[in-house]
């Protein structure tokens, strides 16, 4: 597995500090949810996947996150996937702004271009939390039981 890409995500985190000091928290996580949404839409359809294919989501995320050194784990059932991460990608921005919101700007994406819109998530452990790593739920849906 390559090394933990510090550099590459300093660089994004001094980004998300700039933009909250000038814009706030609700524009600087806007602009990176565009920032997200263009660099890894091209990454996945590098990739190729089947939409909506649970398998697919945990090979191409799972292979751009090893790409840049996250150690991350996936359950995959049916209809529901468990994604952990067990790096930080984001350590220095702990404190700064909100980890729910902040994780929505790219995971709404990965979720929504990958799988589609009949999916959600919850997220149950965070890192920022003190747990032992970041867990969000990822469920195929019919109502709107989770909002990430």
């Amino acid at each position: 597995m390559p090394e933990y890409n510090a550099a590459f995500y300093n660089g994004l985190t001094a980004v998300v500090l700039a933009l909250k000091r000038r814009y706030g928290e609700a524009e600087a996580i806007d602009v990176m949810r565009e920032v997200f949404s263009a660099r890894l839409k091209s990454v996945y359809d590098q990739l190729g996947f089947t939409k909506g294919s649970p398998e697919d989501f945990a090979r191409v995320i799972g292979a751009n996150d090893v790409m840049l050194g996250l150690k991350v784990e996936f359950i995959v059932e049916p209809n529901k996937i468990i994604y952990r991460f067990h790096t930080d990608p984001f350590p220095l921005l702990k404190g700064h702004v909100d980890p729910t919101k902040f994780d929505n700007a790219y995971l709404r994406f990965k979720i929504e271009y990958v799988l589609g819109d009949d999916w959600d998530y919850c997220t149950t452990k965070h890192l920022w939390n003190s747990d032992p790593f970041t867990e969000h739920v990822i469920e195929k849906i019919n109502d709107h039981r989770f909002s990430g």
